[in-house]
């Protein structure tokens, strides 16, 4: 069988295209629903905080509160009988990147339970104005428009 030959061809080389200034696009942040939520129970008082947890917690076993924000949220689950024991003072240590964990696992696991939480922020006056002032600020921070800086000509 005679040799054969390949031939290829190098491809030519293309001008870049004329560079306009650079407008930078913004993404919706990844996981809206457990950020809101963190906000939320950071700025609640201690008892909606605690009826809060227990909105989210309620979906989750002893394994699952313990694979989520290192364990932290096992201090709430009774390991006698698997009920949930929420102190309105403990629940004051619970940070709200542990929330936003919590907060975004239970998105998976069970996203009804944060359709519960806004339920109960929603019955709340306080909560709700809190809610309401984050969501204004979020929607003005997006609607500004940014661009970058033009490199000196």
């Amino acid at each position: 069988m005679p040799d054969q030959q390949i031939k290829v061809s190098k491809p030519a080389l293309q001008a870049e295209p004329p560079r306009r200034a650079a407008t930078r696009v913004t993404h919706p942040a990844p996981h809206p629903a457990p950020r809101l939520a963190a906000r939320l129970f950071a700025a609640a008082g201690n008892p909606l905080r605690a009826r809060l947890l227990r909105c989210l917690m309620r979906p989750l076993g002893l394994l699952g509160a313990a694979g989520v924000a290192s364990g932290v949220f096992v201090m709430f689950i009774d390991r006698r009988d698997g009920d949930l024991h929420i102190d309105a003072d403990a629940v004051a240590q619970v940070s709200s990147q542990q929330l936003f964990e919590l907060a975004r696992f239970v998105e998976q696991v069970d996203p009804q339970a944060l359709q519960q939480f806004a339920s109960l922020v929603a019955g709340s006056p306080l909560a709700l104005a809190t809610f309401s002032a984050s969501v204004l600020l979020l929607l003005s921070r997006r609607l500004q428009p940014t661009t970058a800086p033009r490199p000196p000509a």
